[in-house]
């Protein structure tokens, strides 16, 4: 079973007069099936634990937490050397989610992307294209695809921005986003994998996307992976949590952080619990139409 450890809570926010009844949610990041590989020196994707973790995850899901969602954040695989085995071991992780009582809403992540072409992506989840929406309750929940070539120029197309305007403009519900890349400027100072290589963790036109988003006046929250992290940073009243990855090497000798959030989305506030070794808690409140 997974623990929960609270590291800490951040201040709240002051409350808007609205409110939408109880929703919860879960989210996972980065899973990372497939190869291990060094990187500088050591192996900092425990991806050995993959497949059990996520098995424990599942039946955690089903017994404890119930959320009315699951979100797969993306990099569900470490790419492999081939199509054929990257499609091999995405299959493989989409079955750790396939029957479980409850919608599971997809992420492309920049591995996934390495040997799987959108087609071979949209084929494998059975979705006619990698960005879309979806009705959950009172919320409306829309999943961003951010391109990258070699995990560099990571992209949300023009086409993409459109489409995203549109989709905010014709619902009247408050609004969660999630993608893999960061829409937020966080700090990466520390970061291992990214504060050498800022244009590997950042979507390019974040800050177009991020104008959207505020301007329809309907987005409390956005979540992303990517950044084997805990953050939260708060734009124009809306809150962009990154989630740490499931595999990430927290301690010695390999001890990964078996990392996966619950939230909980009650009046005017969100609580989101990341759980395992890398714990952390955040209470806000959120901007809500």
């Amino acid at each position: 079973m997974f623990r929960l450890f609270v590291h800490g809570m951040l201040p709240t926010l002051e409350l808007l007069c609205f409110s939408v009844p109880m929703i919860k949610f879960a989210l996972v990041a980065d899973s990372h099936l497939g190869p291990e590989k060094f990187y500088e020196g050591q192996i900092r994707k425990l991806s050995r634990n993959t497949l059990p973790y996520l098995s424990e995850l599942r039946e955690e899901l089903v017994a404890v937490h119930k959320p009315n969602f699951v979100v797969q954040l993306g990099d569900l695989i470490e790419d492999s050397s081939s199509q054929i085995d990257d499609s091999s071991n995405y299959k493989l992780g989409l079955n750790c989610f396939d029957g479980l009582p409850m919608p599971v809403l997809n992420v492309i992540g920049n591995h996934d992307q390495v040997h799987l072409s959108d087609s071979d992506l949209c084929k494998l989840l059975r979705n006619e294209r990698l960005y879309y929406s979806q009705d959950i309750g009172a919320m409306h929940c829309v999943v961003l695809f951010s391109s990258s070539i070699e995990h560099t120029d990571i992209t949300i197309s023009a086409e993409q921005r459109l489409w995203l305007q549109n989709d905010l403009a014709a619902t009247d519900k408050p609004t969660l986003v999630f993608l893999h890349h960061p829409l937020d400027d966080q700090n990466l100072k520390g970061n291992v994998w990214f504060e050498k290589y800022p244009d590997y963790c950042f979507v390019q036109e974040r800050h177009q996307v991020r104008e959207i988003l505020s301007a329809s006046g309907k987005v409390c929250a956005v979540f992303n992976g990517h950044v084997h992290r805990n953050n939260l940073s708060t734009i124009d009243g809306i809150h962009y949590i990154t989630v740490q990855s499931l595999v990430e090497k927290v301690g010695e000798p390999d001890v990964a952080s078996r990392a996966f959030a619950t939230a909980t989305i009650d009046g005017s506030r969100l609580i989101l619990d990341v759980h395992g070794e890398d714990a952390v808690q955040y209470d806000v409140a959120l901007r809500l139409p």
